[in-house]
């Protein structure tokens, strides 16, 4: 019992992995931080400066909370970072699909 605690009447797991959600969950999370972080992107090639990458991560972290999932920040924080290299990827992919049709 040394990796959980009591809080609001339910018992939590403080070392829990991302991995350990539940695909659907995965999928949500994942889902949101793409969508904000694409929105959020002014120029194909480039990523975010650091105060708004984290503003998302606490925009995403707080719908988190309000869904009841609970993971612990630092693992959402660490999935998100290793994910915003392909956040990137498919947004270039998705600006040259359209380029490539406006030039049809």
């Amino acid at each position: 019992m040394k990796n959980h605690v009591y809080q609001n009447g339910r018992l939590i797991q403080t070392n829990k992995k991302f991995s350990s959600l539940k695909q659907k969950q995965k999928e949500w999370i994942t889902n949101e931080l793409r969508h904000r972080y694409i929105s959020a992107i002014n120029y194909p090639h480039t990523k975010l400066r650091p105060k708004t990458r984290d503003q998302i991560l606490d925009e995403v972290y707080d719908l988190i909370e309000e869904k009841e999932i609970w993971i612990p920040y630092g693992e959402v924080k660490r999935y998100y970072f290793s994910k915003i290299p392909s956040f990137i990827r498919s947004h270039r992919k998705m600006m040259e699909k359209q380029e490539d049709e406006k030039l049809e």
